[in-house]
């Protein structure tokens, strides 16, 4: 398990470095472990220190593991330095690893002798849980440190896949009490803005485990002294000084220049790197530079059986070339029998100086031996070679199978990428391709969709379906009409996924039974759910079933049993809804099917969440969410759907940090997804006084029409936020923009969600009322008519047959509350005291079922009316619940309503100026009507200030504030 490498180069200053990465490697012995991030310019010396720490390591009596990331170009290996660690590993010691893949059997997808061409799958079928395989290498890596501590090390990050990139975040996140150490190397000069390790590193620098070595440019000294270490025999000082200069600092440049000086005059060392580098080839023989330039092209480093297949050199010739390359330096050979140069900029600065047609031959001897499975090798590096030998047909067939490997270890991303490759090299695939076109393309739509790229999908359907000739078979089309839509009900574009499955199911109704007109059939049963026609959803669930039954295949029709759940909780049966999906969900586990699995158990969820169980409700959900990681789709239907209610359960029960953490993001979070967690995080945010969530929420419209709960979730914290500034016409556009794109997207202005949005906008006219006293008639107006529209959304957004949920319930509740505090702050036409808390006290019990910030804000509201009422008791018991609340939650403007942080009748600090105004002319003995008139505001408006006055000041009557305000200063 040693990986210990050797080098004759000496290692000059670096103290400080050297001390930081052993003493993390000092930690992980006593059970801390951690990890190290360790960037570098190219050649400053990354790699000879951590040569000098792997040997330090094996001295304190750690096991050393190295994996390295390879430069594939546009689409590599997944996971490729684990596949190196663990493959040599299985070389080394055989028996750690039976007992590992024994304890971690996922681990055997990662071993190179199941990912290489030709290769026997292992005994697992489908694709690999994501979840599954991360926690398989935390846990062997975690086992092989029991018997002795482990380093391991991952070198050249910057060149890693997306899904490596996710694995090294993630072990870094679980490093706890394992005698592990963990480092990780990249070239910090390779991270420009857009690099995407960029993020990553910064995520992962937050970890506490975490430490940042730079390993900083030889200082002038330490330049001399590695100079002198290099040179057998003295050079003059004009010659010293003018290599130190042109290396910079840079170890593998003064070793470069050195080397090139000492092959003679030294005013004719090259002023370009490159040609310096290549200087270093000239004194070698032919076949010595013929077996370097060998080695470049492959790209990685070169097993010796490899090397013999494609050099084309007899042994004895061969090993003499390798000898040569060795002795010089230009490469190195560790203890596994491959040669890798001894650094990438030399074998970048060879494969750039062959000549194209000598690049082309070299990538076409590899794509033979590696085609003939004349040596082992993978997919991704076949495409590789065969793309630039210009071998298109191979590329092409190589690019699918990478594409469909990548999807069995759980990496859609880097899957995605080969398959998009493949439709490219599509018209160059040999004549006797048996790969199917449209299944090609509706594989590539799939590794879009776990990716978290619907429109990405959905245009590469429709422009498959436009570029379909008009004579193609009915099934070939109805192929491509399927996936669309099914992807176009995911976000939410129903007309589109009406318009397709329909046309699906034209094409299909001829077919005799199969197990895709069964999925036609229950598709079509889902968007007919979606678009409110129930009974043509139950009908054409039960047709799929049969359908399915028909083509001995039941299990096919998974998703209309779904379907039929959701039927009978919206007929008012949430109990049989909800075990008939736990059934469904056990059977979809049971027979491999994820996506119908993953979307029960957040119907599941969302069924408790709908009948007002939010305890049920969030243990649902944690278990999709969960379940969803461990299928690879927790960015894909129904996965990221169970996080986000997840977060939002959280958040309605009052979990806020939970649901803030459950709805953090990092930067393994596709774009989209980030968009639309954060609008958890606003209503958190937005919650506790933050309001520069509205800005951030208008600055992300361009994702509101991909994802429309974004808009929905984000655009009452986003209100508050403007109401909180005082930016009422600001909020009420927003409303309106909101509003309207959702009746677009809907195609009818009575979609459930007005309730609340009209709530939102009578908030917004009570808060004028306050300000805008002569306004009280348009005021009273236009909150007659949001009324209206609340009250007929009841009527006219639920399709025939459905209730409204508990939550929908409290919200026109709070509509109607907010009316008769509209009313009763304008005077017009005003409930009477005991109607305003009778409205007020449904309003509290109606969000009772578990929505504590919002019964906290209705106790505010009840407050004041019991108040205005004359029961003071009552008003301020009422008071000092919502201000607990207003506590544990760190709600900052609940607080401040209720008079600060000390909670009502504590302190006076929150009383606002009008209200501290008041105050002054109370205690000088000015009735309502006086007031009214010195201030230019309505008695009502004059009545609300006292009431809240009295409230923050924790007294009973005009008098007592007066002795109060006196007696603290309030007066001054």
């Amino acid at each position: 398990m040693d990986d210990v490498p050797w080098t004759s180069t000496p290692l000059v200053g670096r103290s400080t470095e050297m001390a930081a990465l052993l003493s993390a490697v000092d930690d992980a012995r006593t059970r801390r472990a951690g990890a190290v991030l360790l960037s570098g310019d190219a050649g400053v010396g990354k790699t000879r220190l951590l040569d000098e720490v792997a040997t330090g390591a094996h001295e304190r009596g750690f096991g050393v593991l190295v994996g390295h990331c390879t430069d594939f170009g546009d689409a590599g290996l997944p996971y490729l330095p684990f596949t190196e660690i663990f493959g040599r590993l299985a070389g080394e010691r055989p028996d750690l690893v039976d007992s590992v893949l024994t304890n971690f059997p996922a681990i055997g997808r990662l071993l190179p002798t199941h990912r290489l061409i030709g290769a026997q799958p292992v005994p697992q079928e489908g694709q690999l849980d994501r979840a599954a395989l991360f926690d398989a290498v935390l846990g062997a890596l975690t086992a092989l440190s029991t018997s002795e501590p482990l380093l391991v090390i991952i070198e050249d990050a910057h060149w890693a896949d997306d899904s490596t990139r996710d694995l090294i975040g993630f072990l870094i996140t679980r490093l706890t009490s394992q005698r592990l150490a963990l480092v990780v190397s990249y070239r910090s000069d390779d991270l420009h803005r857009r690099h995407p390790l960029r993020r990553p590193i910064a995520e992962w620098a937050r970890n506490p485990r975490v430490r940042r070595v730079n390993v900083a440019p030889l200082d002038a000294d330490e330049s001399r002294t590695l100079l002198d270490s290099l040179v057998s025999k003295p050079l003059s000082e004009t010659e010293v000084r003018r290599i130190l200069d042109r290396a910079g600092g840079n170890a593998f440049f003064t070793e470069e220049l050195v080397a090139a000086a000492s092959m003679g005059d030294g005013e004719a060392v090259p002023p370009d790197l490159a040609d310096l580098l290549l200087v270093r080839l000239d004194p070698l023989s032919d076949d010595a530079r013929q077996v370097a330039r060998v080695i470049a092209v492959a790209g990685r480093r070169v097993p010796h059986t490899l090397l013999t297949t494609v050099a084309g050199l007899p042994d004895r010739d061969l090993d003499q070339a390798l000898r040569e390359l060795i002795d010089a330096h230009i490469i190195d050979v560790p203890g596994n029998a491959s040669y890798y140069f001894r650094h990438a900029l030399l074998a970048e600065a060879v494969y750039d100086d062959l000549l194209p047609g000598e690049r082309v031959r070299q990538h076409a001897a590899y794509v033979q031996a590696l085609k003939d499975q004349t040596v082992a090798g993978t997919a991704a590096e076949l495409a590789g070679h065969a793309t630039r030998s210009h071998d298109l047909a191979t590329a092409f067939e190589a690019r699918v199978r990478a594409g469909q490997e990548a999807i069995t270890v759980a990496a859609p991303q880097e899957a995605l990428k080969h398959y998009e490759m493949a439709l490219e090299l599509f018209p160059n695939a040999s004549p006797d391709n048996t790969i199917d076109k449209t299944w090609l393309i509706v594989d590539t739509a799939l590794a879009a969709t776990l990716s978290s790229q619907h429109l990405r999908a959905l245009k590469l359907l429709r422009k498959a379906l436009v570029d379909l000739p008009t004579d193609a078979p009915k099934l070939q089309r109805a192929q491509l009409l399927l996936p669309l839509a099914d992807i176009a009900l995911i976000i939410d574009h129903d007309q589109e996924a009406n318009e397709a499955v329909t046309q699906a199911l034209k094409l299909v109704s001829d077919e005799p039974s199969t197990v895709f007109k069964a999925q036609v059939a229950s598709l079509y049963a889902r968007v007919s759910d979606a678009l409110g026609r129930p009974m043509e959803a139950e009908r054409w669930a039960h047709k799929a079933l049969e359908i399915a039954r028909e083509a001995g295949q039941e299990s096919a029709a998974g998703d209309a049993g779904i379907t039929l759940a959701q039927l009978r909780r919206r007929a008012g049966d949430p109990v049989a809804a909800a075990r008939q999906l736990e059934e469904a969900a056990v059977r979809a586990q049971l027979t491999g099917d994820a996506a119908a699995e993953v979307r029960s158990r957040f119907l599941l969820g969302s069924t408790y969440y709908e009948e007002g169980d939010l305890q049920g409700a969030k243990m649902a959900l944690i278990h999709a969410s969960q379940r969803a990681g461990e299928l690879g789709r927790q960015w894909a239907a129904y996965g990221f759907d169970a996080r986000r209610m997840l977060a939002l359960t959280q958040f309605v029960l009052g979990e806020w940090d939970d649901a803030a953490d459950t709805a953090r993001t990092d930067s393994k979070t596709p774009a989209a997804s980030a968009a639309a967690l954060r609008a958890v995080d606003f209503a958190v945010r937005s919650g506790r006084g933050d309001t520069s969530v509205a800005e951030e929420l208008e600055r992300m419209r361009k994702w509101w029409d991909l994802d429309v709960m974004l808009p929905i979730i984000g655009l009452q914290p986003a209100v508050d936020a403007y109401r909180q500034l005082d930016q009422v016409a600001d909020a009420e556009k927003l409303i309106a923009d909101v509003s309207a794109l959702l009746a677009d997207v809907f195609q009818t202005e009575w979609f459930m969600a007005q309730i609340r949005f009209t709530t939102l906008g009578m908030q917004l006219l009570c808060h004028r009322a306050v300000s805008e006293p002569s306004a009280a008639e348009e005021l009273v107006a236009r909150g007659s008519d949001l009324l209206a529209t609340g009250q007929a959304t009841v009527e006219k957004g639920l399709p025939p047959g459905r209730v409204i949920g508990v939550e929908g319930l409290a919200w026109l509740s709070r509509l109607e509350a907010e009316w008769e505090r509209l009313r009763w702050l304008t005077g017009i036409d005003p409930p009477s005291p005991e109607e305003h808390v009778a409205v007020w006290q449904r309003t509290m019990d109606a969000f009772g079922y578990g929505y504590v910030f919002e019964q906290a804000w209705s106790r505010v509201r009840l407050s004041a009316a019991l108040r205005a009422a004359g029961r003071v008791a009552e008003a301020n018991e009422q008071a000092a619940l919502a201000a607990e609340v207003g506590r544990e939650l760190g709600s900052k403007p609940l607080l401040d309503e209720l008079g600060g942080v000390e909670g009502p009748g504590l302190g006076s600090g929150a009383l606002t100026a009008r209200e501290t105004e008041v105050l002054k002319l109370v205690a000088d003995g000015r009735t309502n009507r006086q007031l009214a008139r010195e201030l230019y505001i309505s008695e009502k408006t004059v009545s609300v200030h006292v009431s809240n006055i009295l409230g923050k000041l924790g007294v009973r009557s005009r008098t007592e504030a007066a002795a109060v305000a006196r007696r603290d200063g309030l007066l001054d």
